[in-house]
């Protein structure tokens, strides 16, 4: 069923683009407050574009400190404990990657 509500399908509220990376609502506010990912602040709240988020989800990770268009940005050959870990943001950036979609009810 086509649920029409008068606005840009692209255009995603938190709740909705959590649901599509596989997030918490919290976690995307967090990415957005962060600049981690394109938002437009409404009120209390954010919007998105699906397709802004994507493009920016789909660029490769670069190091923290070296700017992103630097063509020396390298893995460094030893890599503390802490930075091993993958948090959320890998893995919205794998599900944008791969275009993941929620099934459509």
């Amino acid at each position: 069923m086509t649920e029409s509500t008068g606005r840009d399908p692209d255009v995603l509220t938190t709740a909705e683009l959590a649901t599509k990376l596989g997030l918490s609502a919290q976690t995307v506010r967090r990415m957005a407050n962060a600049g981690q990912i394109p938002a437009l602040k409404t009120g209390k709240d954010f919007r998105y574009s699906w397709e802004a988020v994507r493009q920016v989800l789909r660029q490769p990770h670069h190091q923290p400190g070296v700017p992103a268009d630097d063509p020396t940005d390298q893995q460094p050959t030893e890599q503390p404990a802490e930075s091993t870990r993958k948090g959320a943001g890998y893995r919205a950036q794998r599900r944008a990657r791969t275009g993941a979609q929620q099934p459509a009810d």
